[in-house]
């Protein structure tokens, strides 16, 4: 019995300190997420990163080899949850329009939630080199080919009207993409609502007007 006690105690500690050391490593990219989308990855130091969160730099580097890994690790995580926006839609029985438009909403809420390292990624592309910069395009591309078979899917049905596939993709993704040139984390609008307000438009661009259908 004292075995098992012991076991269990030693188990919870481990637990407890697996968990103290994410909430770290996530408080250090949260910060230095928001500093480098503030004033720019090349106007941010560590040194500031580290005064910010009031600690030293050996704290920072304890998690973190360098600054550079730092914003590698903030847009491959943003890419490892957006990328997977579409999953939950791919065998449920769904229509493309229901979809689309669940789809859109999940990713821009993802977005919304990795916000940092998805703006980095459109803001300052040619910093990531390597791996990093492979798994984001290997990330981009299931997300492009899932949304390019539910607008093929939805305009096979009748239930979508465009020329070009690809071209109404791009269209789609650049808007949501893009939200680095105009969104604000501290902006009135919750994500829940933006999410809707953004979908209900986005979806024009592909539904078939009822006077049409």
């Amino acid at each position: 019995m004292a075995k098992t006690t012991t076991k269990d105690a030693a188990t919870r500690r481990a637990a407890r300190k697996a968990e103290n050391h994410g909430a770290k490593r996530a408080r250090i990219l949260e910060v230095a997420g928001e500093m480098f989308y503030r004033q720019g990855y090349g106007n941010t130091s560590i040194d500031e990163i580290a005064a910010e969160l009031g600690v030293g730099k050996p704290f920072i580097y304890y998690y973190f080899r360098d600054k550079l890994t730092i914003l590698e690790t903030l847009c491959v995580e943003s890419s490892n949850v957006t990328h997977k926006a579409f999953e939950a839609t791919r065998d449920a029985d769904l229509s493309p329009p229901e979809r689309l438009s669940r789809g859109l909403n999940e990713l821009i809420l993802r977005y919304l939630q990795t916000f940092a390292g998805g703006a980095l990624y459109y803001k300052e592309p040619g910093l990531l080199q390597g791996e990093a910069k492979e798994t984001v395009r290997k990330n981009a591309l299931v997300l492009h080919a899932d949304l390019l078979q539910v607008l093929e899917d939805g305009r096979a049905s009748g239930d979508f009207q465009f020329v070009d596939t690809r071209l109404t993709a791009l269209m789609i993704g650049g808007s949501i993409g893009f939200m680095f040139t105009w969104y604000r984390p501290d902006s009135k609008m919750k994500p829940k609502e933006l999410a809707q307000h953004m979908v209900a438009h986005l979806m024009k661009i592909v539904s078939v007007p009822e006077a049409a259908a």
